[in-house]
């Protein structure tokens, strides 16, 4: 069942494991292997309404006609790029919680990008990439093949922000925290500072934690759609930006959403990124 709210309004809607509000992402391991990666053509899921092929297990490079290669990272090299990715958030636009971003944080290794959180004396460091000032977009396919740590207090993003920047709009392709890495929330902001508005839903998919997956969001003039491993998972109408938006992935500590770190939480944190890629339509 999920429940659909909307100022004190409640509407219950008969469907299995997601929860819609509308209101004013195991550790490493070194050395294990992933799929080989193809040059990026094109997606491999169909368009919103469907079910496609599983992206998760198949060569994520699978063409489908109607889409143009924008902007791809495969993290084949042994250091960041850093004519894309800035290592550091912008002035506005990511709250920093319990954490310090470090560049030093984040490693290129083994076909992958890492970022990793650790617990120090006085809080914690963790690392995040974003491409603002290097790309950004209106409307388009976002697509990244990741893999995130279990624990309490972890919390994986994959976001788009505005350009100029600032916190709304804005589209989370997907959060998800380390207690519960078979959730994965949804999310997208619209209005302004004094009437904020957003439109989310969270939903059950596979142990984000347990391997890789895809998560993929398309947006256009008309409508937000959002998937995990080509499955669609949930759309929106509402608020849909018109604006150019970069890229911003992090893995944070703390926080209003995750919670605190506790004794459970596993230190050094990493969150795997295998590759991140956008796409235009023609």
């Amino acid at each position: 069942m999920f429940q659909y709210f909307q100022r004190g309004f409640v509407r219950k809607v008969a469907k299995l494991g997601v929860l819609l509000t509308l209101s004013a992402f195991p550790l490493h391991v070194p050395g294990q292997s992933i799929p080989r990666k193809r040059p990026a053509t094109n997606p491999a899921t169909t368009r919103s309404g469907t079910q496609s092929t599983n992206p998760g297990s198949q060569d994520p490079g699978t063409p489908l006609p109607g889409w143009v290669l924008k902007f791809q990272e495969e993290f084949d090299g042994s250091a960041l790029n850093f004519a894309k990715w800035i290592p550091h958030p912008p002035a506005n636009g990511i709250p920093t919680d319990a954490q310090e971003w470090r560049p030093d944080a984040i490693t290129v290794s083994g076909g992958l990008a890492h970022l990793t959180t650790r617990k120090t004396l006085t809080g914690f460091t963790s690392g995040i990439l974003t491409t603002f000032g290097t790309f950004a977009r209106t409307y388009g396919r976002f697509d990244i093949r990741f893999r995130m740590p279990a624990g309490p207090g972890l919390e994986a993003q994959f976001r788009l922000l505005p350009v100029p920047a600032g916190e709304i709009p804005s589209i989370d392709i997907l959060a998800a925290v380390g207690s519960d890495p078979a959730s994965a929330r949804f999310t997208n902001r619209w209005g302004g500072a004094s009437a904020e508005r957003e439109y989310s839903g969270t939903h059950h998919v596979p142990d984000l934690s347990a391997g890789f997956h895809i998560s993929t969001v398309e947006w256009d003039e008309e409508k937000i759609v959002w998937f995990v491993d080509g499955i669609e998972c949930l759309s929106s109408f509402d608020g849909v930006p018109h604006q150019p938006m970069y890229l911003a992935v992090s893995l944070t500590a703390g926080g209003h959403t995750a919670g605190e770190p506790n004794a459970k939480t596993n230190f050094p944190a990493v969150l795997d990124i295998d590759y991140i890629r956008v796409f235009a339509r023609p």
